[in-house]
């Protein structure tokens, strides 16, 4: 019996249905909802503004990544995604317009295979992408400990699940741990502090149930603000009653720096003014202020900061292992300064003693 051709063969290949050749696979979202996905994921949209990184840092570069949303750009101009992936800057940024809402053309434009997008803001964001035959893989707000979850489906949905659950296991252990180094620092040796979220346009302070205020307790702080919701617009007579030891500024304020505090003559009667405890949050692969990839060494850096005689010496070599490990990229002494805005913190208390080359903490 003569056996088929190599021809006949592909041939009847190609007459098969399609569902036995290119089979979905499925991922449950942060909203609990399924999502099927295709089996070769080449190409990929983000409208959450920390996943374009995060795709970046799961898949070892921007090669599948085809749409970001445009807030993504300061993490190449301001951070420093733009020197470990100068490519990426050509990504189209228009997927998504204010609050998310995407731009529907655009995602079409980009024959994104998966698209992600925030799951808790309503349904309204998510259903114009799905009503145009787009999967999407929906993300949840909140505390930075969602950031795992969303490694792990970053993961899942790019073919590469074991990266995702490597990444999301350092996330855990590394909070983990600074977590129960604060937890034995007694209520009285907490510092107040405050995070603004805006500070030139206005003050909004970071209270309950925000990342930031998560942090802020993981890392041995106290809150002032935890007795407002969410991020609540304030004025200066508050922020004077809750006299805060330590404030921390935002990067969502290009420029923002403790300088501006510090010369505010309506706020010379802080504590943290006094004391010249006031710090501009890093910007590295993404701001250090929402939660990311990076959350853990940002609650190790608040933790230092809060309690600068029970920080470990050796904390730029493992802000360097960790960029070696999430993105393959090796930190130059200069890197590292300008991650941790060493000019601009430089001049508040501890901070150069704590995160400068050849600091002894």
């Amino acid at each position: 019996m003569r056996r088929p051709s190599l021809m006949l063969l592909l041939a009847a290949l190609l007459l098969l249905p399609v569902a036995l050749v290119v089979r979905a696979a499925e991922v449950v979202d942060q909203s609990g909802r399924p999502v099927a996905i295709p089996s070769r994921v080449e190409r990929v949209a983000a409208i959450p503004i920390p996943i374009a990184s995060m795709i970046m840092a799961v898949d070892g570069g921007a090669g599948r990544l085809v749409g970001m949303n445009g807030a993504s750009r300061a993490d190449f101009e301001l951070g420093l995604l733009g020197r470990m992936f100068p490519e990426a800057a050509r990504i189209p940024a228009q997927v998504a317009g204010e609050g998310f809402v995407p731009n529907v053309e655009a995602l079409a434009a980009s024959k994104a295979d998966v698209v992600f997008q925030w799951g808790d803001r309503g349904d309204d964001i998510v259903r114009p992408i799905r009503a145009i035959g787009l999967p999407v893989i929906t993300l949840r707000y909140g505390d930075s400990a969602l950031a795992a979850g969303w490694l792990r489906l970053v993961g899942a949905a790019l073919g590469r699940a074991d990266r995702g659950e490597d990444l999301a296991s350092w996330f855990e252990t590394r909070s983990a741990a600074i977590g129960e180094r604060a937890r034995a620092i007694p209520s009285a040796q907490r510092p107040r502090v405050l995070y603004l979220q805006r500070a030139r346009s206005g003050l909004r302070a970071a209270g309950k149930g925000t990342s930031m205020d998560g942090d802020i307790r993981l890392a041995g702080g106290v809150n002032v603000a935890a007795g407002v919701p969410g991020f609540a617009q304030v004025d200066v007579e508050q922020l004077l009653a809750w006299n805060p030891q330590i404030v921390l500024l935002n990067n969502f304020e290009p420029g923002l720096a403790p300088a501006d505090v510090y010369r505010n003559p309506r706020l010379q009667g802080l504590a943290a003014v006094r004391e010249r405890r006031i710090y501009s949050y890093p910007h590295g692969g993404f701001r250090w202020d929402p939660p990311s990839q990076e959350t853990p060494l940002a609650q190790e850096w608040l933790f230092s900061l809060f309690h600068p005689q029970r920080s470990e010496p050796g904390i730029r070599q493992r802000i360097t292992d960790a960029y070696r490990m999430i993105y393959g990229y090796h930190l130059s002494d200069r890197d590292t300064d300008d991650l941790l805005k060493l000019t601009a913190n430089g001049g508040s208390a501890h901070y150069r003693a704590l995160f400068g080359a050849g600091s002894v903490r």
